[in-house]
């Protein structure tokens, strides 16, 4: 499956992988083209009662690249949809959404979404966003966002900084004690 596929899954509706990456940029055209048809599903769930969380988080992956300032978007998300798994795909979208940009605050959502995934992701997607996220870590974020880059950018990135400094092993912030088949 491409990384397109992940966005092309929420605009149809679906669930997508907590271990999937949601963030590959879109340009701005193509994701005010998207806008319409995201709006009419909202709707369209709405009436029937059908849950609506997909196309919720398709249209704040929308916005993003359409160049709003979703973060009032996100907490009303975060507010809305409580339950664990919509949270924590939630806090990982947003937070790849900035790494994208490598925008400062990314490291804080990344984490805040695996601890909440990490009890319901399959071994293998575990140990998928364990190591994207202690490769994403390397990267230099900022205040500001920059030029969006894809996860196979970031990653290329990322991988040469770490040769660059070495390898160091990553621990989730909560627990700066735990030790990952990993570390």
């Amino acid at each position: 499956m491409n990384k397109l596929d992940t966005l092309q899954q929420l605009l149809s509706g679906q669930t997508v992988s907590l271990a999937g990456w949601i963030a590959e940029p879109v340009s701005q055209q193509r994701a005010e083209a998207c806008l319409p048809g995201i709006l009419h599903q909202l709707q369209a769930s709405v009436a029937s009662g059908r849950g609506s969380f997909p196309a919720r988080l398709a249209e704040l992956v929308v916005r993003y690249w359409c160049g709003h300032d979703v973060d009032a978007a996100y907490r009303n998300l975060l507010a809305l949809h409580g339950e664990r798994r919509e949270q924590a795909q939630l806090k990982l979208c947003y937070g790849q959404l900035l790494m994208a940009c490598k925008h400062e605050p990314a490291c804080d959502y990344l984490d805040s979404g695996f601890e909440l995934a990490a009890h319901l992701l399959e071994p293998e997607e575990y140990f998928l966003v364990l190591k994207r996220h202690e490769l994403l870590r390397r990267l230099q974020l900022m205040p500001t966002p920059s030029k969006a880059a894809g996860l196979d950018e970031l990653l290329t990135e990322a991988r040469v900084i770490q040769r660059l400094k070495g390898r160091e092993s990553y621990t989730l912030p909560h627990n700066p004690g735990h030790l990952d088949t990993l570390d």
